[in-house]
């Protein structure tokens, strides 16, 4: 391989040609390419096959140059046939499009003139009568015309007005609507009956009389009849008008609703009652279920109005029933349900009696700040009490009075001033000490600020002498740079065509390669197609055959099976007629048992009854044998419909293989021009590739930012 360190600076000059000019034969060769393969190959469109599959195979490739070129362009070339069949759409889109407005150009009909009758008057007066006339019937036709206008554009506003009306308040069921369209149509038919029940009749004026008759007759008004029956939304049953539930848009029937509110007071997630997502009225719902859910109803609505943060509910497991706001005490942060168990409003268990809740967080920060201060709780209501002056004797709001010193009752303690002092004196020197470690800690905080602040700003001046020094050293380094990419980029340019050489010869490598195994898997598929067609024949043979030896079986079974049932109907007809004949006998004997010639008469008398006998045995002998035959004709015809079919499908098979092999003729022509079509492809994108090496790097010899 040739290296940049064998070479000098101008043998690259003589070595190779310009990269330009091979740029530009290889851009000829494929615009005359182009204008070659623009139609089809050998009768064959190959747009419309896949490029084969060898295309994509580059065993001997290692760069990953070549492996891109390799793989995009069949993309490329995809992209482009893409675009030709979109031009040649709209084209002829466009054709037809100029073709259409042609003829119906070509179909107009000539504009309407009037035809002027010539009268006998002079050649001025015929001129001016006939411009006269023109005006006339110009002006004329256009009123006629206008006028025609104005009634239809009437008619059909009116028409529109109507379908209009129809179409609000006359629901077609085999469409449907939404809840919200059938709550708006009730509410807009509710509204016109109530106006129109609201219109005196006596003066009320015939044109609105004239209008409600109108939509009366284009049923847009409903009469309520309390007999008529109206179907329940969710029993489907059909019930009289006077014993539904009417809502925002449906009807349910009594029980229905019923059932409705009580599942709905059963769960608060399906509260409020609706109906299609529309609430129900509370009026509406007590006016129309029992007592007894009436009540449920409104403990339900009392609980459920409540935000579910708010409730406070029964500790108890087996009572945990919702206490109302009137059992609880804010004071005492205390509630009692109807069995007396008595909740902390706190933390929802059981009330802590006079100790305080352990959850009470803001209580006991309170107590936290009382201790420090040293407040007193009263003895009586445990309110906390600030001593503010005079004695020790405190007298709280409810009433009791005790010593703030040891908080017993009042004159059954011997505390004196003296402790009092030390107790407010303590609690002072607790609050000033709280102060000063609340300052120390604040002024701690100033200086560690402080001491930050001046951090941070001989850091800013140590890196803005450190940014400085920094740009002049890259400055320094960028000029260095700049002369040894100047130095490096004749070497540069003579590597980057020695590489291209060399990927230009891997890439024809490639080519005769997938060539070769393009050819290979062609005559793959021929042979493979060959044997297919050899398989499917023997089986379609075998099959045939198998059918042949199940058809003869089969009509050896049903021919037997046939004959066996005449012989059963044999059997059955000789016992019949022996019987007959044993029956007959019998009645002979006892006809002619004690009389002279007996025997003689009885044999006499049988002879006719066996010669009917045989007489019909032969006769359904030969029925039989004609049934048999005809039987045995219908399964060969039988057998000759289906040695018909496998005919047939052979025939098909034949035809079916001669379609697979003129397809795969086509498909190898076509793969064969889509081989031809990505090569030339790569040939571009390498000759762009090598031209875009040489110049965009070095466009980045006289950038102030380089690579390191």
């Amino acid at each position: 391989m040739l290296t940049s360190a064998s070479l000098g600076p101008d043998d690259s000059i003589t070595l190779y040609e310009n990269p330009y000019t091979a740029l530009e034969k290889l851009q000829d060769a494929s615009k005359d390419k182009e204008i070659e393969s623009s139609g089809d190959v050998n009768g064959v469109d190959w747009r419309k096959y896949e490029p084969p599959a060898a295309l994509r195979k580059a065993p001997t490739i290692k760069s990953q140059i070549l492996l891109d070129i390799v793989f995009s362009s069949i993309e490329n070339v995809k992209s482009r046939v893409e675009e030709e069949e979109r031009l040649l759409k709209e084209a002829a889109e466009e054709d037809e499009r100029r073709t259409a407005e042609e003829k119906q150009k070509a179909k107009g009909k000539e504009p309407y003139l009037p035809v002027i009758v010539p009268t006998k008057d002079s050649p001025a007066e015929s001129s001016s009568s006939n411009i006269n006339t023109r005006r006339t019937v110009a002006s004329s036709t256009t009123s006629d015309f206008l006028l025609s206008a104005s009634n239809d554009l009437v008619a059909k506003a009116e028409k529109r007005r109507r379908f209009g009306l129809r179409n609000i308040f006359q629901r077609s069921p085999e469409g449907g609507e939404t809840s919200a369209a059938g709550r708006s149509r009730e509410a807009l038919r509710h509204k016109l009956e109530t106006k129109i029940l609201s219109f005196d009749a006596k003066s009320t004026d015939p044109k609105t009389e004239e209008a409600i008759a109108v939509l009366r007759k284009l049923k847009l008004l409903k009469t309520v009849d309390v007999d008529e029956l109206v179907e329940c939304v969710s029993c489907l049953d059909d019930i009289p008008t006077k014993d539904t539930v009417k809502v925002s848009c449906h009807s349910y029937c009594r029980d229905c609703f019923a059932r409705l509110v009580s599942a709905a007071v059963q769960n608060e997630q399906q509260w409020p009652p609706r109906c299609c997502l529309n609430q129900i009225p509370f009026k509406t719902v007590l006016k129309n279920i029992p007592d007894d859910l009436k009540k449920t109803f409104h403990e339900r609505s009392s609980e459920w109005e409540i935000p579910i943060s708010e409730r406070v509910y029964c500790y108890a497991p087996d009572c945990g029933i919702w206490i109302r706001p009137g059992k609880i005490s804010l004071a005492k942060r205390q509630a009692c349900c109807e069995r007396n168990h008595v909740t902390c409003t706190i933390c929802r268990g059981q009330a802590h009696g006079n100790n305080d809740c352990p959850q009470d967080h803001d209580l006991n920060l309170t107590n936290l700040l009382a201790e420090e201060e040293g407040w007193k709780h009263c003895i009586s209501c445990h309110a906390l009490v600030e001593h503010k002056e005079a004695c020790q004797h405190m007298t709280c709001r409810c009433g009791a009075e005790f010593c703030y010193v040891c908080g017993l009752q009042w004159r059954t303690c011997g505390c004196t001033m003296e402790q009092l002092r030390a107790i407010k004196e303590a609690a002072k020197s607790r609050r000033e000490q709280r102060l000063l470690d609340e300052q120390a800690d604040a002024e701690e905080l100033r200086e560690i600020l402080a001491q930050i602040n001046e951090f941070e700003r001989q850091e800013a001046l140590r890196l803005v002498a450190q940014r400085l020094e920094q740009e002049r050293l890259e400055q320094e380094r960028w000029r260095a740079e700049v002369e040894e990419r100047l130095r490096l980029e004749e070497i540069r340019r003579q590597d980057v065509e020695i590489k291209y050489r060399q990927l230009q010869d891997l890439l024809d490598d490639l080519h005769e390669l997938q060539h070769v195994m393009a050819d290979s898997k062609q005559e793959d598929d021929a042979r493979d197609l060959a044997t297919e067609a050899e398989l499917e024949k023997k089986r379609l043979e075998e099959k045939h055959q198998a059918e042949r030896k199940e058809l003869d079986s089969l009509v050896l079974v049903r021919l037997k099976a046939r004959e066996d049932q005449y012989e059963k109907e044999y059997a059955a007809r000789v016992h019949l007629e022996r019987q007959l004949e044993d029956d007959y006998l019998e009645q002979l004997r006892e006809f002619w048992s004690g009389k002279d010639g007996g025997d003689e008469r009885i044999e006499t008398s049988m002879q006719p009854l066996r010669q009917r006998m045989d007489s019909a045995y032969q006769s359904w002998q030969r029925w039989r044998d004609d049934q048999l035959a005809h039987y045995r004709d219908g399964l060969e015809d039988e057998r000759t419909a289906k040695e018909d079919f496998m005919y047939s499908s052979s025939k098909r098979l034949d035809a079916a293989h001669l379609d697979k092999e003129t397809e795969l003729a086509r498909r190898i022509v076509a793969e064969k021009q889509w081989i031809r079509e990505v090569m030339l492809e790569r040939g571009r994108l390498l000759g762009e590739m090598e031209i875009r090496e040489t110049e965009d790097d070095a466009d980045s010899l006289y950038g102030l930012e380089l690579d390191e």
